[in-house]
C-alpha cells in the first residue's frame, strides 16, 4: 500500500466545470518519502535536459546555443537570470554538447571569498595546459561571476589573450553588477522567469514519458499554482506532485473528478 492515502470525504467536481486545483498539496513529506523509501528519482533529476530541445528557453538564446555547440560561435558566455531559469543546467550541458567527453570544466564559486589574483591565472593557465596536452576542450565556469570583488582588469585582461584556447562561463542574477570591461568581452544571454505557457510542452512531454494522460487544461491551471516563481524545478516539483495523484486515483486524467481535500490526507502508521 501506498503510504499516503485519501481520507473517507470526497469533493465531486463537475464535468462541466473549469479543471482546478482541488487536491491542493499531497502532503509536505510525500515526495521526500518517495524518494528516499521507495528509491524513487525526483523529477527534477530524473528528467534533467540532456539536449538543447530539452530547455525551456527563449528561442533566440536556443539559437545562440545551437550555433555554440556547432562551434560556428566561439565566444565567452555571460548567463543573467533568476534562480530556477537553466543557468546551471546549460553550463553542465554545453561542453557535453560541444565536445562529447573530450572537455575538461574548472568549477569557480565567486561568492566564496574568491579573488583573482596572480597565482589564479598561472592556476588556469596550467589546467588549459594539461586539457589541451590531453587533447581536450577547456571550460572555466564561474557561478555569482558578478561577486568578484577584485582585480577585474586583471581578469578581462587575461580572457583577450585566451580566446580560443577556453571558454569561460559566468553566471548571475545581476547582470549591471558585472563590470562593464567583462560584459564586453563575454556573449550575455538573458533568461527571463519561465512562464506557465512556456513550461507546457516540456510538461507534456514528461506525463508521457511516465504514460500518463493528462488534459492541457489541468495541466496548466495545476502550473499555473506555480508561475509566480518562474522557477523551473518549482514546476517540475508540481508535475511530479500531479503524477503522484493520478497514480494514487486523487484525480483523474481530465483533472475534473474525485478529489481529497489537503486536511483528509492521513499517513499511514
Amino acid at each position: 500500500m501506498h503510504p499516503w492515502v485519501i481520507g473517507p470525504q470526497l469533493i465531486q467536481i463537475s464535468k462541466n466545470s473549469q479543471p482546478r486545483c482541488v487536491w491542493g498539496c499531497l502532503a509536505q513529506g510525500t515526495l521526500a518519502s518517495l524518494h528516499k523509501k521507495e528509491q524513487i528519482m525526483a523529477f527534477n533529476n530524473k528528467y534533467d535536459p540532456k539536449t538543447l530541445d530539452d530547455l525551456v528557453i527563449d528561442k533566440n538564446n536556443l539559437q545562440i546555443l545551437r550555433l555554440m555547440t556547432s562551434q560556428l560561435i566561439k565566444d565567452h558566455l555571460l548567463l543573467e537570470g533568476a534562480n530556477g531559469t537553466g543557468k546551471s543546467t546549460i553550463t553542465d550541458l554545453l561542453p557535453k554538447l560541444t565536445h562529447g567527453q573530450n572537455y575538461q570544466v574548472e568549477n569557480i564559486k565567486a561568492h566564496e571569498d574568491f579573488v583573482i589574483d596572480k597565482d589564479v591565472l598561472l592556476c588556469w593557465e596550467n589546467f588549459c595546459g594539461l586539457a589541451r596536452a590531453q587533447g581536450d576542450a577547456a571550460y572555466i565556469v564561474i557561478d555569482e561571476i558578478d561577486t568578484i570583488k577584485k582585480n577585474h582588469a586583471l581578469f578581462w585582461q587575461w580572457l583577450d589573450t585566451r580566446r580560443g584556447t577556453v571558454t569561460v562561463i559566468g553566471t548571475t542574477n545581476r547582470l549591471m553588477a558585472v563590470p562593464k570591461a567583462m560584459r564586453s568581452r563575454m556573449k550575455c544571454l538573458t533568461f527571463k522567469p519561465v512562464k506557465t505557457i512556456a513550461m507546457l510542452p516540456r510538461a507534456r512531454e514528461i506525463m508521457k514519458a511516465e504514460n500518463l494522460v493528462v488534459n492541457d487544461n489541468y495541466l496548466l491551471s495545476e502550473l499555473t499554482a506555480v508561475q509566480s516563481f518562474g522557477d523551473i524545478r518549482k514546476y517540475m516539483e508540481r508535475l511530479e506532485l500531479v503524477a503522484v495523484a493520478l497514480r494514487m486515483g486523487a484525480i483523474d486524467s481530465q483533472g475534473y473528478q474525485v478529489a481529497p481535500s489537503p486536511r483528509l490526507l492521513t499517513r499511514v502508521k
